[in-house]
């Protein structure tokens, strides 16, 4: 009981730390210096099972968990890098709401609620990967005599439609940002 009344403080003092530094208004200038570069091929790439089974039947079981772990440590630094463009661009719908949307035609009005739901998929997706994934790096470490976990497993899980659910969020920003001219769409486009 007391184990569970000291995770409810601790992740109500974590919502509260969030919610009372998050960035406050997130104008269409403050979108690209907050984005960070992802490489859609790479993101791919670490978690496409493919390159799993290259290494399986290359590698020592020993070698191979090693590659694994480390395989697991890049596939959370890409979603860490996914979601944060994911929560970049959300707050960017959010802005164009409060502040834009009565100037806005019906059909950017639609794009921005695309563009927000799209986001909002991306986040959970991540955020699924991302327990898994932490959850993987545990389990290795407590049972290392057990089978390291496949990236197979992620595909059922809906790691194929993370990648798709930013790839379509990352090209709606990139249409909605050509409102802002093509500099600013040029600079969003770099920043990606």
């Amino acid at each position: 009981m007391i184990a569970y009344i000291f995770i409810f403080l601790l992740l109500t003092a974590y919502l509260f730390y969030r919610l009372t530094t998050r960035f406050s208004v997130r104008s269409p200038n403050d979108v690209f210096p907050f984005l960070l570069n992802l490489d859609t091929e790479l993101l791919n790439g670490t978690f496409h099972p493919e390159a799993e089974e290259h290494f399986r039947n290359k590698l020592s079981p020993k070698e191979f968990k090693k590659v694994q772990w480390k395989r697991i440590h890049l596939a959370l630094h890409y979603c860490n890098k996914l979601s944060n463009n994911a929560r970049v661009f959300l707050g960017w719908t959010r802005y164009e709401r409060a502040v834009n949307w009565s100037a806005l035609e019906p059909e950017l009005q639609e794009e921005i609620h695309s563009l927000r739901d799209v986001c909002i998929q991306c986040l959970h997706s991540s955020l699924v990967m991302r327990l898994t994934l932490r959850w993987w790096l545990v389990r290795m470490a407590i049972a290392p005599f057990v089978q390291p976990p496949t990236f197979e497993t992620l595909i059922s899980l809906g790691s194929a439609d993370m990648i798709s659910f930013y790839q379509k969020a990352r090209e709606l920003a990139e249409g909605f940002s050509l409102i802002y001219g093509s500099d600013y769409h040029k600079k969003l486009v770099e920043a990606l």
